[in-house]
């Protein structure tokens, strides 16, 4: 579920079952080409998808942090983010990256990190990976 299908009038009523945020993280520098940013948003989303589509009723997807290429800044602002969904609004945060640079480094708050490199290529074994970490995440 998207952030904005959520309405306020609605949103303490599905609080309870909305209990993970996925956080996009796409780590552009604002140095890349269009057709550039276009792949990296698309590999996003073919990720994103591995977590969405099974778990929608479950996960919000949170609007992605998109431009962060030094990496302190990037790992403050990710852990903080993290923090304030933790604070009022979700148990848990799923990180989700195409960018294997962001995938290496360490985000405090974080509950699981999805990106390429942690994925095999083969859909069906990196679909089988993020069903067993998140129920693995969630019954614990």
């Amino acid at each position: 579920m998207k952030f904005n299908e959520i309405q306020q009038d609605d949103w303490d009523e599905l609080k309870p079952y909305l209990d993970t945020c996925l956080l996009p993280l796409t780590g552009l520098s604002g140095e890349e080409s269009p057709w550039a940013v276009t792949r990296a948003l698309e590999e996003l989303r073919d990720i994103m998808d591995l977590v969405e589509i099974p778990y929608k009723g479950r996960v919000v997807t949170y609007p992605a942090v998109q431009y962060g290429s030094e990496d302190n800044l990037m790992i403050a602002a990710v852990a903080n983010l993290c923090e304030k969904l933790k604070a009022d609004s979700f148990k848990y945060v799923i990180l989700i990256t195409a960018d294997d640079r962001l995938a290496k480094l360490s985000f405090k708050g974080q509950d699981l990190l999805f990106s390429p490199s942690n994925l095999t290529a083969d859909i069906n074994e990196a679909r089988a990976k993020v069903v067993s970490e998140v129920q693995k995440l969630w019954n614990n």
